[in-house]
């Protein structure tokens, strides 16, 4: 019995395929729709700057003087 011969594809072949069908969506206005659906699911929380670099900001601030913060 002969097994038929399976050519591979690369993996840029492969996702461009995947593009083609609409499989997958890649893109600005994707990464806005991805977006939008992560702050409706998780709220504005996940979008804040984080904690830790607002607090080494302000201090590097204040070493160099900055009082505005």
């Amino acid at each position: 019995m002969s097994h038929p011969t399976l050519t591979p594809t690369s993996d840029t072949a492969r996702v461009l395929g995947q593009i083609e069908r609409g499989e997958i969506r890649c893109g600005a206005d994707a990464a806005r729709e991805i977006a939008a659906r992560a702050q409706a699911a998780y709220g504005n929380a996940v979008w804040g700057p984080n904690p830790d670099d607002v607090a080494w900001a302000d201090a590097l601030a204040s070493l160099n003087g900055d009082t505005s913060a």
